[in-house]
């Protein structure tokens, strides 16, 4: 099994973006593109890549802008100089490039994760064509601080008067109360997991970052905007399946019922949606140590089954 790193340039026009793609030994069967989360990076997903790899997957990552070694490199984690929340998906739709040029003809899925989860319903709606098949972690949905702050003229003034200034309550807006219903919770980032093996190893991996740009907040509730909407599910081509998964008690999902709003909505649509809500896990089912193996077996059960 073989890794290659892969660089090209950002859609924002200033960025290099930095990604990998990951070989399983003998010839693949598909691609999965993975979409990391926010203020993260796709190295973070390594165990998951190695399972991909092992069930004859060939998997493509980047980091995105204003994140992991696309940022570090360049001095700029935290600001991704977008032009709005379309050079994400742009940026992903040249990763996709790259992989089906490098390997035509074998079926292209995809997995996001957290924001991730929402680049990756956008991507479906603007780029679906041939992808085979969607599967969708720590699905965020119905979270609050996004709801309210989707409509709220207040931070459309304040990105129009200065894109580049940091995030500070605007980023508690958007987060708004994530640990409410963690009484016991040791840092601000204890929703990620229940293991706090977990949450200290994100807080300190320097390749993450939640100190970040107002323009990288308007960024994220402007997809989530996007893909909130009772019509997003009508613009993703119908023979995409998805398999959508979260815990039961991720707020990014508001506690699992977001992400039944979302295979409801892909339902209603005419689309194939399985729903997997974990009991007693937050957000980032895929790396609890006692879950992530059962976690990966069923996203590699569901692409198998599309294949």
């Amino acid at each position: 099994m073989s890794i290659h790193e892969i660089s090209y340039p950002s859609q924002n026009g200033r960025d290099t973006i930095k990604a990998w793609s990951y070989s399983p030994l003998g010839k693949p069967r598909g691609i999965i593109q993975i979409i990391h989360g926010f203020g993260e990076h796709s190295r973070r997903y390594m165990h998951m890549i190695l399972a991909f790899q092992e069930a004859g997957f060939i998997v493509y990552a980047d980091d995105h802008i204003g994140h992991g070694k696309t940022a570090v490199d360049s001095h700029t984690l935290g600001d991704p100089h977008s032009k709005d929340y379309r050079t994400y998906i742009d940026d992903e739709k040249s990763l996709h490039d790259i992989a089906v040029k490098e390997h035509p003809g074998i079926p292209f899925l995809i997995f996001g994760h957290s924001w991730g989860s929402l680049i990756a319903r956008a991507y479906a709606a603007v780029y679906g064509q041939d992808v085979t098949a969607v599967g969708l972690c720590g699905v965020v949905s119905h979270m609050k601080g996004c709801e309210i702050e989707r409509n709220d003229p207040a931070l459309k003034a304040a990105m129009e008067k200065d894109p580049y200034q940091p995030a500070g309550e605007w980023m508690e807006k958007a987060f708004l109360e994530l640990t409410e219903r963690i009484p016991t919770a040791i840092s601000p980032n204890a929703w990620i997991a229940r293991d706090p093996r977990i949450v200290a190893d994100h807080a300190s991996d320097p390749f993450n970052s939640f100190d970040v740009t107002l323009q990288l907040i308007w960024d994220f509730v402007q997809i989530y905007d996007f893909v909130e909407t009772d019509t997003w599910a009508e613009k993703v081509p119908k023979n995409i399946p998805f398999y959508l998964i979260s815990g039961d008690q991720d707020p990014c999902g508001n506690y699992g019922e977001g992400t039944y709003h979302v295979a409801n909505l892909l339902i209603a649509s005419g689309h194939k949606a399985t729903v997997h809500v974990y009991p007693g896990y937050r957000h980032e089912i895929h790396n609890e140590l006692d879950l992530r193996g059962e976690v990966e077996q069923g996203i590699i059960t569901f692409f198998n089954t599309t294949l």
